[in-house]
This record gives structure tokens, C-alpha cells and sequence, in this order.
């Protein structure tokens, strides 16, 4: 049974589970349409301008899971509405809302329908999951909305109202005051003069419900959202630590949510949520180690969904030089001074040791790697990044009013080129373009360096990408591999190639070849002077009389690195910049520790074929 479009004033004794749906679904698609207001005015705990996407994102999941099924009971309704809004929270108001609605399904086990009485219970005991979620609850937030609100509905209902549609229409009112309220109890909000974001939306979310019960009429899901208010123009301070907001997701049995919130509680971080129960729990919270969280809730369950966003980088956006962001995968070598001034965007490759997974490079670094690899019997192995992580990419960019140009490692070694444009075609397909680089590492890397200089000239998302290809071919990458038995184990090498390499005491040059693939152009006689043999390859194939940059990486051999600089620049004197950088612990798990890796290109500056 559905709300009634043709009598607004019938009274509404009970809410069933079909009705739950349909309100449900009003709501949310509201806050899909005010997503942009809501990113404008997120200033608190930290002015990233992303609260509205991170609400959309979790509500998302939570209109997924109602559309998949009919004919639902009460309870399996909410429960599922609850696990869906763990699986898809995003943010510290997705996993505020989570929370709730985990209040909200517990509180309602026994009950097929709500009435009046019911519905006020349930949604206090709702609010209390969500303020019991944080170490460090901040009045003037989400959670106070969330309380007054129900506070209302329970003042109501002892006064004896029963009709469900006054009973909202009061607590509504009550909400939109709390909002109108929040500046007062928080000075972040007061000085930039907004209300808090993850509140608004809340409210947005119940005006959605409000005028789905007033009109029957079901909203159409918008494709475009509202535009954003003048608040976002506002400047903030970037935070200057704990600057990667991390989550994962902790399957279990009877979980111990308690002595979870307390041991995470006890790092150096901010902003701790802990959502869930005793199946399964969402983690967010604020560090500068994202790996130190990962391993402490390693010892509770089962990881899932593991992320960690740069929020330093996130703030970057609001003064983004040029309308086109770069985005690359963490498979390519790049300087971190180069990524900082640029603003690069880089989505991690996954890295397991056995059933352990790592975030390439943010959650295992190249000194951890090696480390582990000395003492691990189990062979590591890598994984494309999951769609989620390139989707949380992608929504943030083209909020903030981006387009987005992918530039990926080869599709013929790794899926996380399909990967990468399978989410942009779902994600915007008319603002998001991703680009096979057919190279990998340093080769990589100093392909994203040029799109990059050239976004912050100002070209177009279409003149990079076209510029690129033309020019793909020119970005070279040589690879001295000393041992590989590392690459025939993670499937990058012939076991043929090995065996006689071996036997020869022969060091293979690998390079990418026009398709993509990883091929032998040449090799390097005997185990003596390799650094000078192949820095004498490599100056054979460089152009006397040109310009060029060069990015050296290596796998724990950075002695051999420094010294293979040292060699191209006294045979080289044209040279624009050189740089030696740890390869990706993706890349060590194939290439093994003492490989060195050099990628050149010819240097030719954006600007000069900017018109």
C-alpha cells in the first residue's frame, strides 16, 4: 500500500514495508538533487566539499538494495537497508547514516508495520546508534538533526497524535529548526556562514519523504543536480594532519565493536566513526596512517573495501589550475613532488601477501615490501583496483566541475585499464576519457607528467588525449631486469626467457612494446659493470642534439639508480630533469628487489603546441 495521491488529509494510522520503500526512495532522490548544494556548504570536520557525493554515494547503495527485491517484511527490509548503507557508505556522514539506519533495523525486529508510537522509538533509538558511533561526538552536526527530530516525534506521540503524516510534518519542522540551529553550536559553521552539511542532508532527505506523503507522486531521479551555492567558493584551510580519510568494512563473527572504537580511539587520528554491529562494521577516520589502521582492524575480521583519500589533495581541487584532472593508476613511477604540484590523482593497485591486501604504495610502502618480501614464504601478487576506487575518483572530480582524463597502465598487462573506463562509462561518459598508455612504470609516469603540465596550461580534456596518442610511441621504457624468476612467477615473463638468462648469466633489457606488451630488445652480457652497460645502452638511444626527461625507478637498489643518473647526465648534457624514484611495490612483485627501470622522452612543453 502506497501513500494516498488523492486525499492529503486522510490520516495515515501505520507504515508497512511497501510504504517504507516508497518514502524511501522520495527521499533520497531529493538529496541526489541537492548533492552540489550540499557539497558547496560542507565546511566541517574538514572542508573537502564532498558530504553531499559521499551521501549520494551511501544512499545509493541503500535505492540499490530497495529496487532489488519486493515484497520484503519490515524487518528484512531495514536489515537489508542497513547492510547496504555499510557496504556503500562513504565519508563521516555516510557512516553517520549507516548507523542510523543499523539503529533503525535493530530497533524494529519485531515489528511488521510502525505506527505512530513505533516509528517515534524507533527512530530515537536510531539516533542514539548514530551518536554511539563516535569517540568524540560534536553537538551542531548530523547526529543532533538526527536526535531532535526524534525527540520530536516522541513529544508528539505523547501528546497523542497517531496520524503518521502530522507526525512527520512536526518532526520535520523540528528538524529544519535544529539545522537553522547548528552555527550556534559550532564555530566552523558560524564563521563560514552555512549550516552542517551532513545535517542538510538529513533534512533534504526528509523533505524528499515529506513531499512524496503530500503529493503520492513518486520523483524522478535527476541526471543533473542543483548548482552549487556561493558558500563553496569560500576558501578553507587545508588540513594540516591526519590528511587521509580512511575507511574499510570488518566482516566477522560477534565483532567487538566496543573494544574496536576504543583501540582506534587510542591512535593519532580524528574523526573516528565505527558503524555496525556484530556481523559486520564501517570504519572512517582520519590519519596520516592508513596502514597502521588497516593492520589493527586486520585483528578483528575480515577486511573489506579498503580506501584511503588523500583529503590535502581533495582540498586542492577548489583552486584546480585548468578545467581537466589527471588520473592515473599507482602502477606508474612518478616523482611525489611532481605529484604534489600537479595535483595527480593516483588510484592505488592492490597488493596481497596471501589473503593480507595492501594498498600499493599508501598502505605498503617500497620499504615495507622489500622487508616483507625477505621474511614472507607466499609469493606476493597484485590486483587491478577495484571499480569503487576509480568511482570515488571520478564523482569527486566531476563535482567539482572536471573532466577527467585517465591515463592508464597497458591493457595487455593488467585489467586496470578496463576497469577504469567500464566506471567512467558508468560514471559520466560525456566528461571522463581514459587512454591506454601501452607502457607501464617510468614510461607511464612521464606520459602523465606531460598531460598534466598540459591541463595546467589550460588545454582541453580532447587536445591532451589527442597530443598523447600522437606522441605515444616516443615514451620509452627500459627495464634492466637481473633475476627473471620474479616476473615468470607473477606471469609477466616465459619461464623459457629465465632458464636461459640463467644459464647464460645474460641481464635482460625489457621494454613495452607499440601493443603494449612487455618484450626483450636486448640484454647485457655477465654480472660486472651492469649500471655502466646499461647506462651505455641507453645513451646509444638518445638523440645528440634533443631534450629530455628521464625518471629512473628502481626496486630496492637505490645505490645502482643514483649511479645510472650520474652516468646519463655526464653523457647526456640535454637533459630537462631526471629523476630516480622507488618503483611501485606493484612493479617489485614482478620485477624482484635490484631491477632498475628508465623512461625518456623527447621534451617538448605543452605550451608550445598550445593554440
Amino acid at each position: 500500500m502506497n501513500w494516498s495521491p488523492t486525499d492529503v488529509t486522510q490520516a495515515i494510522s501505520h507504515v508497512d514495508a511497501a510504504r517504507l520503500e516508497q518514502a524511501l526512495l522520495a527521499g533520497i532522490a531529493n538529496v541526489f538533487r541537492r548533492r552540489d548544494h550540499i557539497n558547496a556548504i560542507n565546511v566541517f570536520p574538514v572542508a573537502d566539499s564532498d558530504t553531499g557525493t559521499n551521501l549520494a554515494f551511501t544512499l545509493a547503495s541503500v535505492r540499490r538494495a530497495i529496487e532489488g527485491e519486493a515484497g520484503r517484511s519490515l524487518p528484512d527490509l531495514l536489515r537489508e537497508v542497513a547492510d547496504a548503507a555499510l557496504d556503500g557508505a562513504r565519508g563521516n556522514s555516510g557512516a553517520i547514516m549507516a548507523q542510523y539506519f543499523h539503529g533503525l533495523s535493530e530497533s524494529s525486529r519485531d515489528f511488521q508495520v510502525l505506527d505512530g508510537k513505533r516509528l517515534a522509538q524507533v527512530s530515537a533509538a536510531g539516533a542514539r546508534s548514530a551518536w554511539s558511533a563516535m569517540t568524540n561526538p560534536v553537538p551542531g552536526t548530523l547526529p543532533t538533526v538526527l536526535e531532535d527530530f526524534a525527540d520530536e516525534l516522541l513529544r508528539v506521540t505523547r501528546d497523542g497524535v497517531e496520524d503518521i503524516r502530522e507526525l512527520f510534518e512536526r518532526g520535520l519542522a523540528r528538524a529544519r529548526k535544529s539545522l537553522a540551529a547548528t552555527p550556534e553550536q559550532l564555530s566552523a559553521l558560524a564563521d563560514a556562514g552555512v549550516v552542517d552539511a551532513g545535517a542538510q542532508g538529513f533534512v533534504d532527505l526528509l523533505e524528499g519523504i515529506r513531499r512524496y506523503m503530500r503529493s503520492g507522486r513518486m520523483p524522478r531521479f535527476a541526471a543533473e543536480s542543483a548548482p552549487p551555492a556561493a558558500a563553496g567558493e569560500r576558501e578553507h584551510a587545508a588540513p594540516d594532519k591526519h590528511r587521509f580519510c580512511t575507511e574499510c568494512l570488518i566482516e566477522g563473527d560477534r565483532l567487538d565493536v566496543i573494544r574496536l572504537r576504543e583501540r582506534l580511539d587510542a591512535l593519532d587520528a580524528s574523526s573516528l566513526v565505527v558503524a555496525g554491529g556484530e556481523r559486520r562494521a564501517r570504519v572512517h577516520i582520519h590519519t596520516d596512517s592508513p596502514g597502521e589502521v588497516f593492520s589493527l582492524c586486520g585483528e578483528f575480521g575480515e577486511l573489506r573495501q579498503q580506501k584511503a583519500d588523500d583529503m590535502t589533495r581533495q582540498h586542492g581541487l577548489m583552486n584546480h589550475a585548468g578545467s581537466v584532472a589527471i588520473v592515473t593508476d599507482s602502477a606508474a613511477d612518478l616523482p611525489a613532488e611532481e605529484v604534489e604540484r600537479l595535483g595527480i590523482h593516483v588510484v592505488a593497485v592492490r597488493l596481497n601477501f596471501g589473503d593480507e591486501e595492501f594498498l600499493d604504495k599508501l598502505t605498503m610502502t617500497p620499504a615495507q615490501f622489500y622487508a616483507r618480501l625477505a621474511e614472507s614464504p607466499v609469493h606476493p601478487q597484485t590486483s587491478q583496483p577495484p571499480p569503487a576506487d576509480f568511482r570515488r575518483q571520478y564523482e569527486l572530480l566531476t563535482s567539482h566541475g572536471l573532466d577527467v582524463l585517465g591515463i592508464q597502465i597497458s591493457g595487455r598487462l593488467s585489467g586496470t585499464l578496463q576497469a577504469a573506463r567500464r566506471t567512467a562509462e558508468r560514471v559520466d561518459p560525456e566528461r571522463i576519457e581514459v587512454m591506454d598508455t601501452r607502457n607501464a612504470a617510468c614510461g607511464q609516469g612521464l606520459m602523465v607528467l606531460w598531460a598534466a603540465e598540459a591541463a595546467a596550461k589550460g588545454w582541453e580534456r580532447v587536445a591532451i588525449r589527442t597530443r598523447l596518442t600522437e606522441m605515444r610511441d616516443s615514451f620509452k621504457t627500459y627495464a634492466l631486469a637481473r633475476d627473471l624468476s620474479w616476473g615468470v612467477r607473477g606471469g609477466r615473463a616465459k619461464p623459457w626467457m629465465e632458464t636461459l638468462a640463467r644459464k647464460l648469466r645474460l641481464n635482460p633489457i625489457l621494454t613495452a612494446s607499440p601493443e603494449g606488451e612487455l618484450v626483450a630488445r636486448g640484454v647485457i652480457a655477465g654480472r660486472r659493470a651492469t649500471v655502466e652497460k646499461f647506462a651505455r645502452y641507453l645513451l646509444r638511444r638518445m638523440d645528440p642534439g634533443a631534450t629530455y626527461r628521464v625518471i629512473i625507478s628502481h626496486t630496492d637498489a637505490e645505490a645502482d639508480a643514483k649511479a645510472l643518473r650520474k652516468r646519463i647526465l655526464a653523457g647526456h648534457p640535454q637533459v630537462d630533469a631526471c629523476w630516480v624514484v622507488e618503483a611501485s611495490p606493484a612493479v617489485g612483485a614482478h620485477a624482484g628487489p635490484g631491477t632498475l627501470i628508465a623512461g625518456m622522452h623527447v621534451w617538448e612543453p605543452p605550451e608550445a603546441r598550445h593554440d
